[in-house]
């Protein structure tokens, strides 16, 4: 691999990166925080791959879930583990994964699922 492009999967790279948050509740208790770039990555994986929820987000906005939507998410999640091997995007996924898999399986949680950008 060429070194040109190594800073990429390098995550320090994206220390300064506005965070894309997910989470349940107003009060940001719990929430985890993506580098803005990685979530776009995602989202231009799930646009080439045609899947429906996570394209479909606006990073810029505050994203209401279902329990339904948030179950298809993981789904897309979960397929985006299974084709990626750059580590630092792996790692992100799986940290935005477990966030919405706690939020569709506690039910202590609202059912609502919230993903929001700066």
């Amino acid at each position: 691999m060429s070194d040109r492009f190594a800073d990429r999967l390098d995550p320090s790279t994206y220390a300064s990166d506005e965070p894309v948050g997910a989470g349940t509740g107003d009060d940001y208790e719990g929430w985890v925080w993506i580098p803005e770039r990685l979530f776009h990555r995602m989202q231009y994986l799930g646009r080439a791959y045609e899947l429906h929820i996570l394209p479909r987000l606006d990073p810029n906005d505050r994203n209401e879930l279902d329990r339904d939507r948030t179950t298809s998410l993981i789904d897309e999640l979960e397929f985006l583990a299974q084709v990626v091997t750059d580590r630092t995007l792996l790692e992100n996924v799986a940290i935005l994964r477990d966030a919405a898999l706690d939020a569709a399986r506690n039910p202590r949680h609202s059912t609502k699922f919230f993903i929001e950008g700066p």
